[in-house]
């Protein structure tokens, strides 16, 4: 098991990250996910999201990567237009990773409002 914390407390198991709200802004960050699963999952872009209820979201676990082209983030910004501002982090490489072989988007809760919170 493995812990990481930000705006959340991130708690990856073998199977599934757990992703638990640890300011309003990163409750905004899961009820934002939610929204952009149901909007987005046809893309295979993002990591499934199997639950969120009150900021707290469940996706399944995925495999590191390590880099990200810029292609595949102007590629997304177009696809889903919400990621199309400049403090954007989808040029890190930890918001991404493998999905049965595909890469995918793990941190999709971002939003330019969310952005400039703080």
């Amino acid at each position: 098991m493995r812990i990481k914390y930000s705006t959340r407390l991130v708690i990856l198991t073998k199977n599934r990250a757990y992703k638990i709200p640890l300011s309003y802004r990163g409750y905004l960050q899961g009820k934002n996910e939610r929204k952009v699963w149901n909007g987005y999952r046809h893309t295979n872009l993002l990591v499934p999201l199997l639950y969120e209820r009150y900021g707290i979201v469940i996706q399944e676990r995925v495999e590191p990567v390590q880099s990200i082209d810029k292609s595949v983030v102007h590629f997304i910004k177009l696809v889903i237009p919400q990621f199309q501002f400049d403090n954007c982090d989808l040029h890190n490489k930890e918001n991404w990773g493998l999905y049965k072989g595909q890469l995918r988007l793990i941190d999709y809760g971002i939003d330019e409002k969310i952005s400039k919170m703080y």
